[in-house]
């Protein structure tokens, strides 16, 4: 509360108001859900109504545990937390709140607990929220804990004393329409208003004591840039000047205005573009979502954005009983803290306004201190000051008449409640004559309290006791007088190469002797001695010794070099390796006992590494670089060193001699002969490509590297004679003799018959071609192209022309061919044997390039397909193909005869043979019993008929000649293709199979007498051999031969 109310009790009623910033305004917010325009950003707008209606508070579903949150983008040490509730009515109260900071965005629980309310607040009313303790946290969560409802929140203030508020960022002078923003202890300024180019914009920021924005990153970024996208509305364009700059010239680099470099620009996209090279600057671009773009300095109505410190460090915080003293809260001023009467300052009296906008140190606090009463004084009283005992009094101490005050005069009631010093004390101050001493004097300085006598002794004399007493109060001397005892120390003892003087020419108490010594010598004691009041002298003889010197200094990096070092002797410095000598080097021991001199000193000397050599290295001797060190100079392969091959280190700190240098061993230009060409391959790449040089080539100072090739070829007609191949060699010498062109010829080639010769380029010296030509109709049998040889002849032989002739046409196993001739225009006439047809061209002709034209035609089956099927019978088609000369048979079912046909063949023509047969119902009456007899004889004249066959089949299979069955095969020669040959229709076995079990009869199944024709009858189990027999049908018999029903 802002006003505090003295209590009965002598204390002040109520909370200390807290003062701070809302460091929540205008920050990013969020909340667990959203309805009916209650968006989280209502939460925090600066808005405190606390009507909905025009959508200007929070609100989320009813849900359990709703909650908002509100991101600070930094972390902030947060004390107090203020919210406003939605107002009447219609809405459920806040209930079981908790209120979280921290550093978790997602996971709330994680964050401490900064402040709990176990009820329900109540609409329309601000309400704060005072955290336990300061909690540090970027994030700060409002939840209703445990209750399924809607969370509704008109304004939450989340205050800070670690942040300063806008009107402190106000520049002297500024205008009032300026825009400020505060966010991470920097002022901000947004130039909506006006618009400028980049340096007036920069001259307009240091006028208020700043700068251009720079050194955008993190959070701060997307606090300008929400401050932006809120300002949008109202920018007359959206580009907005920022502090960067790229570097003069051709240079990348981006700086800030204060010369830090740009280390994670925000370009959007295909930027930075640099458009006609004068893009230097960079701007804000709202059309790319506030990334950055590059555009020229000189653009004079783009916004800007100021950065600076604030102006003032605002109103100090004060805490209880404090006062301040001091107005001026600008930065560099300073304030003073006080205390009331009677209270102790706890803390700094003085604070001081930064640079950063807040007050140095921290507020100090007043402490009530109380004394309490002081006791009396005898022989005299106390005084005191202003009448109190608390902090800071004064007390004074007087005593009576002839009485001395004994401790401080003045006591003050200190920080520890206590009074300064022990209480003092008043005593009587009057002393009679002091006591007379024999042999001795005494002189006083009066005879009050505080008066001292002084007491000494006559020569010879020594004292006993305390020389001075003092009056004390009570008038008495302090201790007993002193006595004076007379002292005599006798002669002094001598010293060897010495002698001794009595200065005073006594040797009583106080008396003085002083030792010398014989030249060389010096004295090892106490010169001048005194006798003391013991009766001794007062140090024991001392003794003439050899003057000898100190050891001598050693400098660094030297020694010494000598015998010894008595007076007289010399010794003489030496330097380590690497130092030389400043000064004298040899020094003599004086009879001052001192070298003579000064000391010289040694200087290291170091040259230091030398230049790298290019295309070479450097060795240290030693791997040292100081005085007198060496090092040598080595070139890399193909290198050679001009100069010298080692340097020394001189006294003056340099290397002896000029640097050398590594140069590249090349070859001079190599040597042209007469009729020769050379090309050089494996130069160096400013060469370009191969070089070649021919007599016609001016002279040329090219040089060459090692490893390059020459190669030389000589001119038409000539031949190298040599090595033709030379290498620059590391010698810088080409390898090998120039080789020598010689001139070849091989005269004409001889004449061709059938064919003729043209001489390529009409010459026939070496390296000439001789092209062969056949005459129509020939072909060249060897090689067509012959070359002058070197030596003189023509290479490989003479070709031939032959006549060209077409190979034997291909065809197939069962093909005919008739070829008259293979010569250029002869025909291959093929023919497919009976039964299939061509496909394809049946003539081909020889053509001039010795192949036949065309493709090699195919013969194909005649195929007559499937007769289809008849009314009251059936077709059976034998093996399974209806191709040419295969057949099909006709059965009719029982009481149907077949009128046509019993076997039709596959014609040459594709057809069936004959008319297609038909089934018809049987019209003859049944057979009278009286006709039984002529069955029989027709029945045995048939068993006769078939004993007549197959005997006389019996008798062809003894001679082992082929069984000819022109129903089903061409012939056969073997026994076991007899059977497969005049009866292919193997599966019309019955079931009894006659050792034959996998055999199925197409008829098993069909008992009945009479019910379909037989076309065959088995006339021998041995050998399974089907022939075809005649069928009786009642009274009208029907053999069948060769596949043709006869009655």
């Amino acid at each position: 509360t802002p006003t505090l109310v003295c209590a009965a009790t002598g204390s002040w009623q109520g909370d200390l108001p807290y003062c701070g910033t809302n460091v929540a305004f205008r920050k990013p917010a969020n909340q667990s859900t959203t309805v009916r325009g209650g968006a989280a950003t209502n939460g925090n707008d600066g808005e405190s109504t606390t009507v909905h209606d025009g959508k200007r508070c929070t609100e989320t579903m009813k849900e359990a545990s709703p909650w908002w949150m509100v991101d600070l983008l930094k972390p902030y040490p947060i004390g107090v937390v203020r919210v406003t509730t939605r107002g009447c009515c219609g809405h459920q109260p806040l209930k079981d709140i908790e209120i979280r900071v921290g550093n978790s965005s997602t996971d709330l629980q994680r964050n401490p607990l900064c402040a709990w309310f176990p009820g329900t607040i109540e609409e329309g009313v601000t309400k704060t929220f005072m955290c336990a303790r300061t909690l540090i946290g970027q994030h700060v969560f409002l939840q209703l804990v445990g209750v399924e409802g809607s969370l509704s929140v008109c304004e939450v203030e989340v205050f800070t004393t670690n942040e300063f508020s806008n009107d402190r960022c106000v520049p002297s002078g500024a205008a009032d329409d300026i825009e400020l923003s505060a966010f991470d202890r920097t002022c901000y300024e947004f130039s909506v208003g006006r618009g400028g180019s980049f340096e007036e914009a920069r001259s307009h920021c240091k006028k208020h004591g700043g700068d251009l924005v720079h050194g955008m990153r993190g959070a701060t970024s997307s606090f300008l840039l929400a401050e932006l996208e809120r300002r949008k509305p109202s920018l007359r364009t959206q580009l907005v000047w920022i502090g960067a700059q790229r570097e003069p010239g051709i240079s990348r680099t981006w700086k800030w205005v204060d010369g830090e470099v740009v280390a994670k620009p925000a370009w959007g996209k295909d930027q930075p573009n640099n458009y006609n090279g004068e893009q230097n600057c960079v701007v804000l671009d709202g059309g790319r979502n506030w990334l950055w773009n590059d555009v020229g300095c000189n653009l004079d109505y783009l916004h800007w954005i100021c950065q600076h410190s604030p102006s003032s460090c605002g109103s100090p915080d004060k805490l209880l009983n404090t006062t301040i003293s001091g107005s001026n809260f600008s930065v560099g001023a300073t304030i003073s803290y006080h205390c009331p009467e009677g209270h102790m300052l706890l803390g700094e009296e003085n604070r001081t306004c930064t640079e950063s906008g807040f007050w140095s140190g921290h507020a100090p606090t007043c402490k009530y201190v109380d004394c309490g009463p002081l006791s009396g004084l005898e022989h005299g009283y106390v005084n005191l000051k202003d009448k109190r005992t608390t902090h800071g009094a004064l007390a004074e101490y007087t005593c009576h008449e002839n009485y001395t005050l004994i401790g401080r005069e003045r006591r003050t009631c200190e920080d520890n409640g206590h009074w300064s010093d022990d209480q003092p004390q008043c005593l009587f101050d009057w002393c009679p004559e002091p006591p007379t001493v024999p042999g001795g004097t005494v002189q006083t300085s009066g005879r009050r309290a505080g008066s001292t006598a002084t007491y000494t002794c006559q020569n010879g004399f020594i004292m006993s006791g305390q020389p001075v007493l003092s009056c004390g109060l009570g008038g008495e001397w302090s201790g007993k007088a002193p006595t004076c005892k007379y002292i005599d120390c006798g002669a002094p003892p001598n010293t060897d190469n010495g002698r001794y003087e009595l200065l005073n020419r006594t040797t009583t108490y106080g008396s003085l002797v002083e030792y010398s010594c014989r030249e060389d010598y010096w004295l090892d004691g106490t010169e001048r001695q005194m006798c003391t009041r013991e009766g001794k002298w007062s140090a024991d003889t001392p003794a003439c010794v050899l003057i000898t010197c100190i050891e001598p200094e050693l400098p660094t990096g030297s020694y010494v070099v000598g015998y010894d070092f008595n007076v007289h002797s010399t010794i003489e410095y030496h330097c380590e390796a690497g130092h030389i000598l400043r000064g004298e080097a040899t020094h003599e021991c004086t009879g001052q006992g001192e070298w003579s001199g000064e000391t010289p000193t040694c200087e290291y000397v170091d040259c230091g590494k030398v230049m790298q050599l290019l295309y070479g290295s450097v060795t240290y001797t030693n791997g040292t670089t100081f005085l007198g060190s060496t090092l040598t100079y080595t070139c890399v392969k193909n290198y050679r060193l001009v100069g010298v091959t080692s340097r020394r280190c001189l006294e003056n700190g340099q290397w002896s001699d000029e640097l050398p240098r590594c140069e590249e061993i090349r070859c001079p230009e190599p040597v042209l002969a007469e009729h020769s060409i050379l090309s050089v391959t494996g130069n160096d790449r400013v060469y370009g490509r191969t070089l070649i040089r021919t007599a016609d080539s001016g002279t040329s100072l090219t040089t060459y590297k090692i490893g390059s090739l020459v190669k030389y070829r000589c001119e038409r007609g000539y031949k190298v004679v040599g090595e033709p191949l030379s290498t620059c060699e590391e010698t810088g010498q080409w390898s090998g003799q120039v080789p020598q062109c010689v001139f070849v010829n091989c005269g004409e080639p001889e004449s061709l018959k059938h064919g003729k010769y043209t001489l390529a380029s009409n010459a026939t010296y070496y390296g000439a071609a001789v092209l062969y030509e056949c005459d129509p109709n020939f072909e060249l049998d060897g090689h067509g192209r012959r070359l002058c040889l070197e030596n003189g002849t023509w290479s490989s032989e003479t070709p031939q022309c032959k006549e060209v002739l077409c190979g034997h046409p291909d065809k197939e196993s069962d093909m005919s061919i008739q070829v008259l001739t293979r010569s250029i225009g002869g025909i291959a006439q093929y023919s497919c044997p009976r039964g299939q047809y061509m496909v394809g061209n049946a003539t081909r002709t020889c053509l001039k390039k010795g192949t036949w034209s065309g493709k090699m035609p195919i013969c194909k089956s005649v195929d007559c397909n499937h007769p289809g099927n008849i009314e009251n019978g059936r077709v059976i088609v034998m093996n399974q193909t209806t191709t040419y000369n295969s057949a099909v048979e006709y059965h009719c079912v029982p009481h149907y005869e077949r009128i046509g046909p019993y076997l039709r063949k596959c014609m040459e023509d594709g057809t069936w043979s004959g008319e297609e047969p038909r089934c018809e119902m049987t019209t003859g009456d049944v057979t009278e019993p009286q006709n039984l007899g002529m069955s029989i004889g027709i029945g045995a004249g048939v068993i006769f008929f078939l004993l007549i066959v197959v005997g006389l089949i019996y008798l062809r299979l003894r001679k082992a000649t082929p069984v000819k069955n022109t129903e089903n095969v061409q012939g056969a020669v073997r026994k076991e293709d007899q059977n497969a040959a005049v009866m292919s229709y193997a599966t019309l076995n019955d079931g009894n199979s006659y050792g034959m079990p996998n055999h199925t009869n197409i008829y098993e199944n069909i008992h009945e007498d009479n019910m379909y024709d037989a076309p065959y009858e088995e006339t021998s189990h041995r050998n399974h051999h089907y022939e075809p027999t005649p069928i009786s049908r009642g009274a009208r018999p029907m053999v069948t031969i060769n596949g043709v029903a006869v009655r």
